[in-house]
């Protein structure tokens, strides 16, 4: 059970509202991390659009940024983003191999470019002030500088996220 209870969409206010019916456009439903978020309306309402943001496909692709979502959720051991995010990826097509091969990368038949930005995520994730110089000489050889701010922005607020949810306990949900 959360450690705080989730806001109810009846007895919130306009800023909420707006912000739940984003959520339910892009999951389907309120997620519990907005119901919980709810109690602070202000934040809510800025880090919606900020992790939609994030989140959407741009230079990096939807396939890769959701690799990296669950590798730095499984890392944080964060049981909430993690559960999600095999969902997510199950219905973006992803084998179940596919999705068990974020627990060890390393062992995984990855491409180049996923096995960097993966390990780099990785490094990011468990010791961000002490990232290997080969670590990011191998992401720059397959990324832009764009696309390497693009991947720590994702690892970094997963790492945030992974948090939040741990904190809070929230209750695990079907996507």
């Amino acid at each position: 059970m959360a450690r705080v209870e989730y806001v109810d969409e009846a007895s919130s206010g306009e800023v909420v509202q707006t912000a739940f019916e984003r959520m339910r456009a892009k999951r389907g439903k309120v997620t519990n991390i907005y119901r919980a978020l709810a109690h602070k309306p202000t934040m809510l309402s800025t880090i919606g659009p900020f992790v939609a943001a994030v989140q959407a496909p741009d230079e990096i692709d939807a396939r890769m940024k959701e690799r990296i979502i669950l590798r730095v959720s499984m890392i944080n051991h964060s049981a909430y983003c993690t559960h999600a995010h095999r969902q997510i990826m199950a219905k973006m097509d992803f084998s179940e191999a596919e999705i068990d091969e974020m627990a060890d990368p390393a062992a995984a038949d990855l491409d180049a470019p996923t096995r960097a930005a993966l390990t780099y995520a990785e490094e990011l994730t468990r010791s961000p002030g002490e990232i290997a110089p080969a670590t990011f000489e191998d992401l720059r050889a397959h990324f832009s500088e764009s696309q390497i701010v693009e991947i720590t922005m994702l690892a970094a607020l997963y790492n945030m996220v992974n948090r939040f949810n741990a904190g809070l306990e929230l209750d695990l949900e079907e996507y």
